[in-house]
């Protein structure tokens, strides 16, 4: 954001006394002299509700949806609309979170944004019918967007360059954490049975709305923890208000070290202000930022970014949309081997896709016969899919073997290269997603969605690594911005297009998910190549 775009100042080295009072400093060396202590311990532990929050956003739909489908009358278009409005709601707000971000503070976004996003999750726990559940879906990845750039924006602002990479990192770790929460959480809540009705049964509240509602939690917890913080020190020095900046920095140290803030060798700042960004507002911020895009899509860098939106689109396709779907499938399996008796060992065990084409809709063909006279009328009835312990361990063993991948990502791209890597697990995961169609049982569907999803995420996570080779660094943050946003679109359309494929036949969802990453490996190799030359980098094709 136009903000950033600060003047430089050489910052004082590290090594200097820090009790000697200094004369006008930049960011990194005020921060630095903060030191590192309390207040940033007490970030950790605020980062871990607001990072989960960003995770309960649109995972744990995917584990209500089986309970749901009776009440709600779901169909399989239902269901894939509710994997995909928080995706959706986060595109049409990822510019303008940003720019809030940019103009009314880190600190204001953090608060109000949590606050307003546990008021929708709270509301649509109480849902009673479907659209009024994908409204308040939509609504919440809207307004989590804006809490997700400050918070990214936050902690870059409160570190110096050394813990910087760290808090990142840490970053991750929550997010680990909030996927292996989200069915650990559904394996707990939504067994439960319990129906309370009010105002007469207009309104029911149950376990899986329970789930929803413990979800809103996190947020609200984030929402309180941030009070309790100041705002980004740099954020005021980008708007001129060097005062204020300086007095955070003061409240910072004094945690940090125990003194008193008088003490803090620093006694004024030297002036960051961007001239674009102080006093400006909104609609200017949003002007600034597409001038800051404009670059972006000159000749020189638009073959590259097409190129590198279309590997994460089609990466997202793949991962993204057999993620959220697998406890979906699951639990189909599993209600058609409750359904039918046991297969003999002379008899042939029929195939995944079989027990899905099965099981795919609500009435499963089991039908009621009501009579009135001489009039007898077969009525198709809602049976619930079967959500026994094998659907939540299953889901878990997926979920941590995405996480295994990710923390090997960075030591897998160092040993082979990144087009190498991103070759290798694109051909991997299309190949392990068209052996799914012959799969026998649950076992494996799970061994093989694991691999799958093993290899889909290293592969989508290289993808922005790959922006560095490929853009200046006065447009990465831009580039990777509209990739991921390219990958959020990804999201939206993979899980329209699964249960409309997955109407026609079992064969479709596969095909589009292998094919998606199969292409994927063919654009991979497309890439440029990025040398140095004199100490430059060049991209070659």
């Amino acid at each position: 954001m136009c903000d950033r775009m600060e003047k430089s100042a050489t910052a004082p080295d590290a090594g200097d006394n820090p009790k000697k009072d200094e004369g006008p400093v930049d960011f990194e060396r005020a921060i630095t002299l903060t030191g590192y202590g309390k207040f940033n311990y007490f970030l950790l532990l605020a980062i871990i509700p607001a990072g989960c929050s960003s995770i309960f956003a649109s995972a744990p739909i995917s584990y209500i949806l089986p309970p749901a489908e009776c009440e709600l009358g779901l169909t399989l278009l239902d269901k894939g609309l509710l994997n995909s409005m928080g995706f959706a709601g986060m595109i049409c707000s990822t510019m303008i979170g940003g720019c809030l971000a940019d103009t009314l503070g880190r600190k204001t976004i953090l608060v109000y944004g949590y606050l307003v996003d546990t008021i929708i999750n709270v509301a649509s726990s109480f849902s009673q019918v479907s659209w009024i559940l994908l409204v308040f879906k939509f609504l919440n990845g809207v307004v989590s967007s804006g809490p997700f750039a400050a918070l990214m924006s936050y902690l870059a602002e409160v570190h110096g360059e050394q813990h910087r990479s760290w808090i990142y990192m840490w970053l991750g770790v929550v997010f680990s954490i909030g996927n292996i929460s989200v069915p650990c959480l559904a394996w707990l809540v939504i067994p439960l049975n319990f129906k309370w009705t009010f105002f007469g049964g207009y309104v029911i509240f149950n376990s899986w709305r329970l789930l929803l509602l413990i979800c809103s939690i996190p947020e609200l917890i984030a929402c309180m923890a941030f009070m309790f913080f100041p705002e980004s020190p740099r954020f005021l020095m980008s708007k001129g208000r060097q005062q204020e900046a300086l007095k955070v920095f003061k409240s910072i140290y004094a945690l940090n070290t125990g003194n008193h803030p008088d003490t803090y060798p620093v006694k004024s700042l030297v002036d960051e202000t961007s001239i674009e960004a102080s006093g400006k507002n909104f609609v200017h911020m949003l002007r600034c930022g597409w001038r800051q895009m404009k670059p972006l899509f000159a000749r020189a860098n638009l073959f590259r970014l097409m190129l590198i939106t279309s590997i994460q689109f089609g990466a997202t396709v793949g991962s993204n949309s057999l993620k959220l779907w697998m406890p979906q499938l699951f639990a189909m399996i599993e209600t058609y081997e409750t359904m039918h008796a046991p297969i003999s060992s002379s008899q042939a065990h029929p195939s995944v896709c079989h027990m899905l084409d099965i099981t795919k809709h609500s009435d499963r063909n089991v039908t009621t016969v009501i009579t009135n006279g001489t009039i007898s009328t077969i009525v198709p009835v809602c049976t619930e899919m079967v959500l026994d312990a094998t659907v939540y361990v299953n889901s878990i063993i997926v979920a941590l073997t995405g996480i295994i991948a990710y923390t090997m990502a960075g030591s897998l791209v160092n040993a082979i290269g990144r087009k190498k890597l991103m070759v290798f697990c694109f051909v991997g995961a299309g190949g392990c997603c068209g052996a799914l169609y012959w799969a026998q049982d649950t076992n494996g569907l799970l061994g093989l969605s694991s691999v799958f999803v093993a290899l889909s995420s290293i592969g989508g996570t290289t993808v922005v690594n790959v922006i560095v080779d490929n853009f200046p660094t006065y447009l990465r943050t831009m580039a990777v911005g509209v990739t991921l946003m390219t990958g959020r679109i990804g999201a939206v359309f993979g899980n329209l297009m699964f249960p409309i494929l997955l109407e026609v036949g079992c064969l479709g969802p596969f095909i589009m998910i292998g094919s998606a990453c199969i292409v994927c490996a063919f654009l991979t190799l497309m890439l440029p190549t990025s040398k140095a030359i004199g100490g430059k980098e060049v991209i070659s094709p």
